[in-house]
């Protein structure tokens, strides 16, 4: 009598379900998600971030069936969150110019320079 094939691996429990097509969409998916945050890395010129979360209910019954429901989920890289600087006044106002610094205005001093070499 020749023993059963046995399960052995998690890609193996995983082509079980939706009658072995959701290992293929799964992969896919994966895919998908690995050129997004590639993209999103040159785009941004930092690391991506993204995480893959695969979480398999069990259940099992008095005559041995086990019962698998699986269930995923993939998230991609978060685009960076917008920034500004501002500086608030004396008064509570929000300027774009800094109160502690005095504001240098350039100025044309006119005349002739001559230009030397070191000698």
């Amino acid at each position: 009598m020749s023993k059963p094939p046995e399960l052995r691996s998690l890609d193996q429990l995983l082509s079980l379900a939706d009658n072995g097509d959701y290992l293929p969409d799964l992969l896919s998916r994966i895919e998908a998600n690995n050129v997004e945050m590639r993209q999103f890395a040159q785009d941004f010129a930092s690391s991506a971030k993204g995480k893959i979360t695969l979480t398999i209910d069990m259940k099992t019954d008095r005559f041995g069936q086990v019962e698998l429901v699986i269930e995923d989920k993939i998230v991609g890289p978060k685009p960076p969150k917008h920034k500004a600087v501002g500086w608030l006044t004396g008064d509570g106002a929000l300027t774009t110019h800094n109160p502690a610094q005095s504001r240098m205005e350039v100025r044309d001093v006119g005349g002739h320079r001559e230009l030397r070499t070191a000698e």
